[in-house]
């Protein structure tokens, strides 16, 4: 969780990083490229998921640390 919330604006592209300090951790898999959600006003909210160039420790748009974005409109 970040400490504020962070406006995200369309069509930009932020990455999302973590820093794990400790024994190794479990991470999730089968994760997804796209994701639409509809919103109760009757849009859409689309996040599409890239590789981030970088030193990754083996994770992946599928496989990774970061099992949900949590949002609001």
């Amino acid at each position: 969780m970040f400490k504020e919330p962070v406006e995200i604006v369309p069509n930009t592209s932020y990455t999302a990083c973590a820093t794990l300090k400790g024994p190794d951790s479990h991470y999730g898999t089968r994760g997804q490229r796209k994701v639409v959600v509809d919103c109760p006003s009757g849009g859409k909210v689309t996040f599409q998921f890239s590789y981030a160039a970088g030193n990754n420790n083996g994770t992946s748009v599928e496989d990774g640390q970061i099992p949900e974005i949590l949002f609001y409109t």
